[in-house]
């Protein structure tokens, strides 16, 4: 299969007008790379995990970080900035994370996106930890959803890919819908050629589509009943999934992710780093490729703090829970 039915299939299951395949170690890398930033717009973005990526990869774009995901803060940290749904520009953007940031936030897609078109902002996803099984951008009011593809490639990729989708536009009594048009006017003006995929990478690419719904269905299981092992284990503290009725975007979370709540779970340790934690576990915790089938384990704010963020694989639930148990009770 060649690049251009791969981009079609992914279009297809994204709901998208038209997809891009990007090489880029994140999202934040590839949205840079399709170059439709540009010098002069602004860029207002709730990141944690991406924040020096915003800072350096967008040259002569006004980036202004806000510190939660919601409506009012985008709307604010917009004011000012006379932008415009013509292709010449200036845009504003807006950029957040279906499931993203410390905590794991769920940001309302649906508030964000009739907001984003009150002030002529364009709304961007990264809609990687929820992935294209667990939620559909597009359809809740993103102009453009970018997914990194490792969990796609079951963690099998021979390098790092992101999948760029842009929406339909809209019929509204008679009226075109203005962000979707200039977003892909955007897209299109930049006349990307098109990534050169080896035979190897399609294949796995290709695999991956084929069986995406079986394999993230079991990430998404494995990730709940380990989110409820460990909100009833008291050597942690903070469990932050969004299936539990705890986390502070709940309720949101119920109406915007699909099959479940994702594939990562959020916790603190109690009592000891997350470097000394690690030292107890076994290698693949850590070795393991991201997405892969082996439950991957990572800290967020550095192995000097408390914070792991655990994404499930498809392997035992409860056999993972017995490691952790026994590392932690250590």
């Amino acid at each position: 299969m060649n690049v251009q039915q791969l981009e079609e299939d992914w279009a297809a299951r994204a709901g998208a007008r038209e997809a891009r395949l990007v090489a880029a170690p994140h999202v934040p890398a590839a949205l840079s790379l399709l170059g439709i930033v540009r010098p002069g717009d602004r860029l207002v973005a709730f990141v944690d995990d991406f924040t020096e990526a915003f800072a350096c990869g967008f040259d002569d774009c006004d980036v202004v970080l806000v510190g939660e995901p919601l409506a009012a803060a985008f709307t604010v940290a917009s004011e000012g900035f006379d932008a415009s749904f013509e292709a010449e520009g200036p845009h504003l953007w807006w950029f957040v994370n279906s499931i993203g940031g410390f905590g794991l936030r769920v940001p309302d897609l649906r508030a964000l996106g009739r907001a984003a078109r009150v002030v002529h902002a364009l709304l961007v996803v990264d809609n990687t930890v929820a992935s294209i099984f667990g939620c559909d951008p597009l359809r809740l009011g993103a102009v453009l959803s970018l997914e990194a593809l490792d969990r796609v490639c079951a963690g099998d990729a021979p390098r790092k890919l992101v999948a760029a989708s842009v929406a339909r536009s809209q019929l509204k009594r008679h009226r075109v819908d203005a962000a979707a048009e200039c977003a892909f006017a955007l897209l299109e003006g930049r006349g990307l050629a098109s990534l050169d995929l080896s035979s190897d990478e399609a294949e796995v690419l290709e695999h991956g589509l084929d069986t995406l719904d079986t394999r993230m269905q079991a990430h998404f299981d494995r990730a709940r009943a380990l989110a409820e092992y460990l909100a009833a284990n008291e050597m942690v503290r903070n469990v932050c999934y969004p299936g539990l009725t705890s986390h502070p975007d709940h309720a949101i979370a119920t109406g915007i992710l699909e099959h479940g709540f994702g594939p990562a779970v959020e916790f603190d340790l109690m009592g000891c780093s997350v470097g000394e934690f690690f030292s107890i576990l076994p290698d693949e915790f850590r070795t393991s490729p991201a997405g892969g089938a082996t439950t991957r384990l990572s800290a967020p704010r550095g192995e000097q703090e408390s914070t792991i963020r655990l994404f499930a694989g498809t392997d035992d639930p409860l056999q993972v829970a017995g490691t952790l148990d026994n590392a932690l009770r250590k």
